[in-house]
């Protein structure tokens, strides 16, 4: 989609019930763009520390999802206009359709409850106080946030929500929400992807001309010593001579 130039691009939040189809779902724009926004990327190791040449190590074990973290303000003192249009619902129907907690509670259906996945029924149960509608998935939507050159599709992880004006009734009229989304990956393709890279996962290697096991394992573990446990493992009867083309696989050695 083009911006016109100087318009500003509003950050927008789509809620979807098929984690295979990311995107198809509920669009929720912010009423206002984060100030910032943290993303988190983790590493995860072996307690169990080992001898590399030397060096004192941790074995690698994966690379742990990435989490988005991002306060969203929420103003109910009708300065600006209401942050549930769009979602395909009549506004002038519901009352008091601007406050903070109609929108507070439009989002946390969306995404922190299990609910009517419609896309109408699921913010119209949360502003007529009915959030205990269940259906046939029994968990919270997907979510993509998307906003300038930034996409990510995740779950809510948390929301922590702060009142912080109150009209002389008690009623909230602002509110700032922390949200932390944790990133939701194909666990197929990911392992799929650290087979490839990790030399502390099996690995599927297509032998080449030239190549001797003792010299795959010193590539792949650091010691040409163990080839006569890969030859055992894929069961070689004369591992001096290895075929091209032909697939070895090397497990994970401790």
């Amino acid at each position: 989609m083009a911006f016109p130039r100087g318009q500003l691009t509003k950050m927008t939040i789509i809620f979807y019930p098929d984690k295979n189809i990311p995107g198809v779902g509920i669009p929720f724009t912010p009423m206002y763009n984060p100030e910032s926004y943290n993303l988190n990327h983790a590493l995860d190791y072996d307690s169990e520390e080992r001898m590399i040449v030397g060096n004192l190590d941790k074995k690698f074990l994966r690379i742990k999802p990435k989490s988005l973290s991002l306060k969203l303000y929420f103003d109910g003192t009708n300065a600006s206009p209401s942050n549930l249009s769009g979602l395909g619902i009549d506004l002038a129907d519901i009352p008091d359709f601007n406050s903070v907690v109609a929108q507070v509670e439009a989002f946390l259906t969306l995404g922190a409850r299990v609910g009517n996945w419609s896309e109408s029924g699921v913010v119209s149960s949360a502003l007529d106080g009915d959030v205990g509608k269940t259906n046939d998935h029994h968990k919270p939507m997907y979510m993509m946030v998307v906003w300038g050159t930034f996409l990510m599709t995740g779950v809510l992880s948390s929301a922590n929500v702060k009142y912080t004006m109150f009209s002389p009734e008690g009623i909230p009229l602002r509110a700032e929400m922390d949200v932390t989304i944790l990133e939701s990956s194909d666990v197929s393709l990911v392992e799929k992807a650290m087979k490839l890279l990790s030399p502390d996962l099996t690995k599927a290697i297509l032998v080449k001309e030239g190549d001797t096991l003792p010299n795959l394992c010193f590539k792949e573990y650091g010691d040409a010593s163990m080839y006569m446990q890969i030859a055992e493992v894929n069961k070689l009867k004369n591992f001096r001579k290895l075929v091209p083309g032909t697939e070895l696989i090397f497990p994970p050695i401790k």
